[in-house]
């Protein structure tokens, strides 16, 4: 047996410790008994297959860990910071928990279409092409839907052009996530 302890990225406290075999078995653990892991520093940990359903990962640093056959099936993963991370959906997700998930880097296609899509449900959709053009940020007080890296370059004017379904799959394909079928 060996102590785990879990702890803050943004702090270094300590948010769950627990005397078991397996980082896995101390994040279920702490997941079981709803351990508040916000923020929590789980880089490269190998999380395969396991039971993550409503777990509190708000912010957590979650980058080239193995997510693949997790049940994250309502786990909190917003602003979670995934790049790198090996992750084989058991369930096909939404578009609400893709959304809630840091997507970084984006080809020009899909960064075109989130843009198009944040446009889309804008107040002031206008303000993205005076932003393409130097203008300020079109978020003032607006929360922003998907969370990826902005390139003003990307954006083209227009309407979103793939249905929810084809968006999930070209993200799902584009970070290498699996989709179980």
């Amino acid at each position: 047996m060996t102590l785990f302890e879990i702890k803050s990225r943004f702090t270094g406290k300590i948010l769950f410790s627990l005397e078991t075999e397996s980082l896995k078995l101390a994040v279920e653990a702490a997941v079981k008994s709803r351990a508040d892991l916000r923020g929590a520093d789980l880089r490269g940990a190998d999380l395969r297959n396991a039971y993550l359903r409503d777990a509190y990962l708000r912010g957590a640093d979650l980058r080239d860990a193995d997510l693949r056959n997790a049940y994250l099936r309502g786990a909190d993963l917003r602003d979670a910071y995934l790049r790198g991370a090996k992750i084989k959906f058991s369930f096909f997700p939404s578009i609400k928990s893709l959304s809630q998930i840091e997507l970084g880097s984006l080809s020009p296609k899909l960064s075109t279409e989130l843009m198009r899509r944040d446009a889309y449900s804008h107040p002031y959709p206008e303000r993205f092409d005076a932003w393409a053009k130097d203008g300020p940020c079109p978020y003032q007080k607006e929360e922003r839907f998907w969370i990826f890296d902005l390139r003003k370059k990307d954006w083209k004017p227009g309407k979103p052009e793939m249905t929810d379904v084809e968006l999930i799959r070209a993200i799902c394909a584009e970070k290498n996530w699996g989709i179980e079928a």
